[in-house]
């Protein structure tokens, strides 16, 4: 991860890698407490209180162990043993009344964590393919924010590869992706994929190419002509694949890792691509025309996904987020 790169949120997720040991910690602390909160009420009647007795005798061997253990760690006698049950020390009733405080501790952090985990209030961390933010974001991001007014939601840009790193590091909570269907490209076993759109590839040229007058194009009849090729990762592989499938192999004029670079350069005339995204707006910055038509023959086109940890828990925010995908999505790309 690029702890340079501002795009990347700077929240502490407490379960990236490096805050392991502090969650073992606090895993172990959780079973000494529970145990403790068992005891407690055993411990703080006369020392031959009857449910000492019970405890001991229903728990058996197990009870004694952990007990043993607790008491090597803490370095102190908690309890007498007594062959019809315990009996607590007075060093070990201190000790009992410490650990109620700690154990009311404890069930605040639970219940703070359930209600971070449930609640529709809190951060929500999205990842978006560059290209599609600009299109796919705005209409999700306004609708949530007017649903969920109390959810602090920040976005994060970038490349296939980055956004998949970014989701098994932890920053992210979601991130919208392209769907490769190749093994080159495809979503690892880790993360799990909720499909939003479907993206068949289409060809785009300059407004006057001569090819213009054709209602589709083979990848056969665009191979010789100068390709803008898109370049952002995995995006370049995957356009060059679909020529290599043929047997082809593009020729290539420029390569750039803008969307928009490539619309600006096929409307100057300098060349064709072949594009999986679409817009309503048919003319680059410069206000010069393009014109798209369908590719011929049958390339399958990529799925747009919602992409998330296979084992992680998803939040109330999160599933909100995804409801929201697909309600608003889905429209952009309808004919």
């Amino acid at each position: 991860m690029d702890r340079n790169d501002p795009t990347v949120s700077d929240r502490l997720r407490i379960y990236r890698p490096k805050y392991l040991p502090i969650l073992g910690a606090v895993a172990l602390v959780a079973v000494g407490v529970s145990l403790l909160g068992a005891l407690l009420s055993n411990g703080e009647g006369e020392s031959d209180t009857p449910s000492v007795t019970v405890l001991y005798e229903v728990e058996g061997d197990a009870t004694s162990a952990t007990v043993t253990i607790l008491e090597r760690n803490l370095g102190v006698q908690l309890f007498l043993r007594r062959p019809r049950g315990v009996v607590v020390t007075p060093v070990g009733r201190r000790v009992l009344a410490d650990a109620r405080r700690l154990l009311s501790g404890v069930t605040d952090l639970q219940n703070a964590a359930r209600e971070a985990h449930e609640s529709m209030s809190g951060s929500l961390v999205i990842g978006c393919y560059s290209t599609l933010s600009p299109i796919v974001l705005p209409p999700v991001i306004a609708a949530f924010a007017e649903r969920h007014p109390d959810v602090d939601l920040t976005f994060v840009e970038g490349s296939q590869g980055y956004l998949r790193e970014q989701l098994r590091s932890g920053e992210l909570d979601l991130a919208v992706l392209y769907h490769y269907d190749s093994e080159l490209f495809a979503v690892s076993a880790e993360l799990v994929r909720t499909r939003l759109v479907h993206s068949p590839p289409y060809v785009l040229l300059p407004a006057d190419h001569r090819l213009t007058v054709r209602s589709a194009l083979s990848l056969r009849e665009l191979q010789p002509e100068p390709m803008i090729l898109f370049d952002l990762p995995p995006g370049g592989e995957y356009f060059r694949s679909l020529f290599v499938a043929e047997g082809l192999e593009p020729t290539v004029r420029f390569r750039t890792t803008s969307f928009e670079m490539v619309r600006a350069l096929v409307a100057r005339g300098l060349g064709y691509s072949v594009l999986s995204q679409r817009t309503k707006i048919t003319s680059s910055y410069e206000q010069r025309e393009f014109v798209t038509r369908p590719l011929s023959g049958d390339h399958g086109g990529l799925d747009i996904d919602i992409v998330q940890l296979r084992d992680a828990q998803p939040t109330l925010r999160a599933d909100a987020f995804i409801q929201q995908c697909h309600e608003s999505v889905e429209p952009l790309f309808q004919s």
